[in-house]
């Protein structure tokens, strides 16, 4: 059975600080480097969500844009203009990593959007760095 694939760009802001409770100050300045400042710093992210599946005989959309804004939204709202270690729940006990946050993303939005139509994320966190989760493989 052959499915169609639908992408959509999201961007929302956060600072965190890269730490991890389990290494020593100086272990953590060796891994993490100026992302382990003190203060924290911040990222202006950009999330690819794409979603999966066979097209709506009436609409032929996969899903709605504005029913995927909207769960996509819900979850983004939780991170956005947060301090995500001090903030999100989630991030007080794991250090704020990109591949976390994206497992993080991965496990909010299969609750929203449905395990079955949820199909890859990617996520940018400088113009360097991106993080990518999927099914499949990537």
């Amino acid at each position: 059975m052959l499915r169609v694939s639908f992408s959509r760009v999201y961007v929302f802001s956060a600072s965190h600080r890269l730490h991890s409770e389990t290494l020593s100050d100086g272990e953590n300045e060796s891994v993490y480097d100026k992302c382990n400042n003190l203060h924290g710093h911040g990222h202006d992210y950009k999330l690819e969500v794409a979603v999966s599946g066979e097209p709506d005989q009436q609409t032929g959309m996969i899903i709605p844009m504005p029913e995927l804004d909207e769960k996509v939204s819900k979850v983004l709202d939780r991170l956005d203009y947060k301090h995500l270690d001090k903030e999100v729940d989630y991030f007080k006990k794991i250090p704020s990593t990109g591949e976390n946050i994206i497992l993080y993303l991965w496990n909010e939005l299969v609750k929203e959007i449905g395990g079955s139509r949820l199909h890859h994320l990617k996520l940018w966190e400088t113009n360097n760095n991106s993080f990518e989760i999927g099914k499949g493989g990537l």
